[in-house]
């Protein structure tokens, strides 16, 4: 039933209202692009205008780069606006730009000749500060005196390396730059000898470390049991939180050493095991509390106390509480002691948020402990290499900021923006891709998935109704296949491979298949396969075979027909799904044209070839005894084409087999759909047998089509009866 008409515009007249909104929020945007970009313009001359400091010019004139090769990637626009003039804005042409561009340029340019003295003096100041800190670290490392000296220096060092590395464009303007670097590796080896002298120290200290931690661990995690009032609580919190505490500010001295792998896994276990027992002890007083009333009646008493049991596995109750249930006076008078007990240590009053608390944190801890940065010495001796030999690079590497440098920098984005502008068409046409503009792009789609799903509502009913007769035969072959008892139907297979191929191997081979498929319990989705690809297969080689025949009597039938089966043979199978499930829902209709569309082309070209190569003389002598068209299609080509038809019979039949996962996702039945419900859950198994079950039915139709499309050759060539 229609929810509404077909749209009065058809795509073709759809589009051209679609480019002109398209053309009015392009030219939109990129006149407002030029827009921006001269207003970025003047504001960096203001900018230059009262730059007081060197650094800060620097900034600019980057700025004023970027801002030059943004216009020199949309060269396209300002070459299509450099003649034109828009009243809604207040650019005449994009000549504004290049106005605006040369003031910039004349406002930067007397400033770096007023600061150039600035520069200089600063870069000195840079030089003999960085040599300065170089000469103490020196001192510093010559005097250090034990594994923390040496650990507690790795920060200087570090930001003195990183300073430089950030003033790298400055620093590299001068001879000197090379000579900081050696100076920094000097330290650098400094500090390593260092690391090797007092690494042997670390290592014991961090060991002994390790010791003490584990035993402080193993002394809290033997306390647990004894854990009996909320003082004993409170101090076993209080010592867990300050030895989790002390595993996380060690963690840069330990992680390092293999013999600290255990830490985290014992800490872990004490959380657990401590948990477990506050736990028990919270479980247990409010157990007691709701048994208390109960006390006076025997009956009620006892089978709380199995319901307690049954709920958890709480101590109290396990272990005191279930083994008097035979003797109620006793288990009464064993739940008020136990209740006075749990009273005066004070158990009501132990919470259970500070030990989550504390898990919480414990569980962070692994994390932390990892990722912490090793302050082994030798470890940050190698650390301080690597940072030299970046520093190294980027001075290398990184464009300079001198006086000269910034000349030739303004003179290079002067051009480039110059170069936008005037570049010629030629060259724009060669350069840049020339595609459909997104806003036409989006529109045009709109338009044909607005008509199709029209089209869909309109028609969609009638289509279905058209295949109905085929949906009844599928659904009634495949009732009949699965009505037909395992052993007749093992007989009629079995038959039917013997026939095809005369082989008792194949013949075996193919019914032991099928009876290993239906004892793994897959026989109803091997059947749907089975019906499916049988149903496919007829299909195809009904429509296939005959195209194939036109396409051999024709060139120009085949020139257009040869795309069409490239298109089907290499377009991937969710595109056309779309279009199908659309008009026909799912179900196993949809699923058996998916299939068809995947696997016909083999049919189809090899039927082709077959006739194609049919021997000439064979064609004259049928010509010679006066034979008709018809008599030379069926008596002649088509017999000595089967071999080849029989191959294209074989390609068809292993595509459709290959098709049947993806067809599963449509709602077709059969061994597909466990497959695809295995990707979807990570069921292996389930996936494993279902795959082979399909590789089986493969090799048994693969076989027994090959094997008969033998012996058709063979009888052709007179070798077999």
């Amino acid at each position: 039933m229609a929810t509404r008409a077909i749209p009065k515009m058809d795509v073709l007249e759809c589009l051209p209202s679609a480019t002109e909104i398209a053309q009015r929020r392009v030219v939109g945007k990129d006149l407002d692009f030029i827009q921006n970009m001269i207003e970025r313009a003047d504001a960096l001359t203001i900018q230059a205008q009262n730059a007081t400091d060197y650094i800060q010019l620097s900034k600019i004139i980057d700025n004023f780069q970027k801002l030059a090769s943004r216009a020199e990637e949309r060269s396209f626009t300002l070459k299509e606006f450099s003649k034109d003039s828009n009243p809604l804005t207040e650019i005449n042409s994009s000549g504004q730009l290049q106005e605006k561009v040369r003031l910039l340029s004349e406002a930067i340019e007397p400033q770096i000749t007023n600061l150039k003295l600035q520069f200089e003096a600063n870069l000195n100041s840079q030089f003999e500060k960085y040599n300065a800190e170089i000469d103490n670290l020196s001192s510093s490392i010559n005097s250090a005196s034990s594994s923390g000296d040496v650990v507690a220096l790795y920060e200087p060092i570090k930001n003195t390396i990183n300073e430089i590395f950030e003033n790298a464009r400055v620093l590299n303007a001068d001879a000197s730059a090379d000579t900081l670097i050696q100076r920094l590796n000097d330290v650098s080896q400094s500090y390593q000898e260092k690391a090797d002298i007092y690494a042997d120290a670390f290592k014991s200290d961090a060991l002994s470390k390790i010791n003490n931690i584990e035993q402080g661990i193993s002394q809290l995690l033997g306390n647990v049991d004894s854990l009996n009032s909320v003082n004993s609580v409170n101090d076993h919190l209080s010592s867990l939180t300050e030895i989790s505490r002390l595993v996380t500010s060690s963690a840069s001295e330990l992680n390092i050493y293999p013999e600290s792998a255990n830490i985290i896994i014992n800490i872990n276990e004490l959380s657990i095991a401590t948990h477990d027992k506050i736990t028990n002890m919270i479980d247990g007083n409010k157990i007691l509390n709701k048994l208390e009333p109960l006390t006076n009646n025997p009956e009620e008493l006892v089978r709380a106390v199995k319901e307690a049991s049954f709920r958890g596995e709480v101590k109290v109750v396990e272990e005191q509480l279930m083994p008097l249930l035979d003797n109620t006076d006793n288990l009464a008078a064993k739940v008020n002691d136990l209740l006075i007990y749990f009273q005066s240590n004070g158990y009501a009053d132990i919470s259970i948020m500070s030990v989550n608390k504390i898990d919480k944190s414990i569980s962070r801890i692994e994390v932390r402990y990892k990722m912490a940065e090793s302050s082994d010495p030798n470890t940050l001796a190698s650390s301080v290499s690597d940072l030299i030999i970046k520093t190294d690079e980027r001075l290398e590497i990184m464009q300079s900021i001198d006086p000269e440098t910034q000349y030739n920098l303004l003179s290079t984005s002067v051009a480039q923006v110059n170069d936008a502008v005037n570049s010629s068409d030629i060259s724009l046409f060669f350069t840049n891709p020339i595609s459909i503009t997104r806003d036409v792009m989006m529109n045009s789609r709109g338009c044909v998935d607005s008509a199709f799903k029209d089209f869909t509502r309109e028609f969609g009913g009638f289509i279905e109704s058209v295949f109905d007769p085929l949906l009844l035969f599928l659904s009634s072959f495949e009732q009949l296949m699965l009505a037909t008892p395992w052993p007749v139907f093992l007989l009629i297979a079995g038959a039917l491979a013997w026939i095809g191929s005369r082989s008792y191997v194949v013949t075996f081979g193919s019914m032991f298949a099928f009876f290993a498929i239906g004892f793994l319990n897959m026989w109803e989705p091997m059947i749907s396969t089975v019906t499916m690809i049988s149903a496919a297969t007829l299909l195809c080689l009904a429509i296939g075979i005959p195209m194939g025949v036109w396409m051999s009597q024709s060139n120009r039938v085949q020139s257009i027909i040869t795309p069409i089966l490239d298109i089907m043979q290499t377009i991937p199978s969710f595109v056309y799904l779309i279009p199908v499930v659309m008009l026909l829902g799912i179900g196993k209709v949809p699923g058996l044209i998916a299939v068809c569309i995947y696997a016909m082309p083999p049919i189809v070209r090899l039927t082709n070839l077959g006739i194609r190569l049919v021997d000439k003389e064979a064609m004259e002598a049928a010509d010679a005894f006066g034979a008709t068209y018809r008599q030379r299609l069926f008596s002649v080509q088509i017999p000595l084409a089967l071999p080849n038809i029989f191959a294209g019979v074989n390609q068809t039949i292993m595509m459709a087999l290959a098709m049947v996962v993806i067809a599963s996702m449509i709602g077709v039945a059969g061994l597909g759909l466990p497959v695809l419900q295995a990707v979807q859950n990570q069921y292996l198994s389930l996936g494993v047998l279902n795959g082979l079950a399909i590789v089986a039915l493969a090799i048994v139709f693969d076989r027994v089509s090959q094997a008969f499309g033998t012996r058709i050759q063979k009888h052709r060539s007179g070798d077999v009866l």
